[in-house]
């Protein structure tokens, strides 16, 4: 989220009364955003480090292939630059991410937001290597993929703070305004997810004739057509799974949880008998 829409739901979480946190919080949500579920068969650090080599797979690789094209062809295309540039941030911020510490009370909520963070970071790097195409006009190329990455951003802040305004509404009774687009857009990413994998399994057993058919379309050796393809069907749905992270991966009772009990971290401190050193340290 941004820090307009954060310092947002900040305010929000501040109209919280402790009576109202005692209330929601019990000893078994403080264990589960500290500790995670107790049937899990592998360590949090280990669940860290494999997160972390699947979220840095996409971006490393396109970061070593840019240098490699850059460094050995003669033809130097500048936007292939921006690509190496932009997919070095990316890699920093996931490791960044990887080691952001947390106070112990909190590890579980922070491991789960590490692991929402580096899938979303990992979807915008699909985007950067747009910047990298030379076919056409790079600068019509360049404004695309930018307003595709800006509209990317927008739509995982809105869609992260109306979930988590929704969850305040149902468990604090407030009346905080939330948009249905949001939830619709929301709803038909886990339904784009499901017919992708249909999609998936559809071509893999009839692609024997589905490429035959497509290669004898006229239409499909035309690249205007291609172009509008790409621009009013392609991105839309590109952006729609874009959401597919926030479907899985972000559960909003979590989030406000951990802002909840990090708010109050002493009084549940106290109440639930952690010492100093078992609350705050790792």
């Amino acid at each position: 989220m941004n820090k307009k829409l954060n310092h947002k739901i900040e305010e929000c979480l501040n109209y919280i009364s402790l009576d109202e946190a005692n209330e929601y919080i019990d000893l078994e949500d403080v264990d589960l955003v500290m500790n995670g579920k107790k049937d899990q068969k592998f360590s949090m650090g280990i669940k860290k480090i494999l997160v972390l080599i699947a979220a840095l797979f996409f971006p490393v690789f396109m970061e070593l292939v840019f240098i490699q094209e850059v460094t050995t062809t003669n033809n130097f295309f500048y936007p292939k630059v921006i690509v190496i540039v932009l997919e070095l941030l990316i890699i920093g911020l996931i490791v960044y991410q990887f080691l952001k510490p947390y106070n112990n009370f909190l590890r579980n909520w922070g491991y789960k937001k590490y692991c929402y963070t580096s899938a979303k970071l990992a979807y915008i790097s699909y985007f950067v290597v747009g910047f990298g195409m030379n076919q056409g006009d790079y600068k019509v190329t360049f404004v695309i993929f930018s307003f595709c990455i800006l509209v990317l951003l927008f739509l995982y802040s809105r869609v992260e703070q109306n979930m988590i305004l929704e969850e305040m509404n149902k468990t604090f009774n407030r009346d905080y305004k939330t948009s249905k687009v949001m939830n619709i857009m929301l709803k038909v990413s886990g339904v784009v997810a499901i017919l992708i994998l249909i999609g998936i399994q559809v071509y893999r057993l009839n692609k024997w004739w589905l490429n035959n058919a497509i290669a004898e379309n006229p239409l499909a050796q035309n690249s205007l057509m291609d172009d509008l393809i790409g621009i009013f069907v392609g991105i839309p749905l590109l952006l729609l799974i874009s959401l597919i992270p926030t479907y899985f991966l972000f559960n909003a009772k979590h989030y406000v949880q951990g802002k909840v009990i990090s708010q109050y971290a002493e009084e549940f401190r106290e109440q639930y008998n952690y010492t100093k050193k078992e609350w705050y340290s790792e």
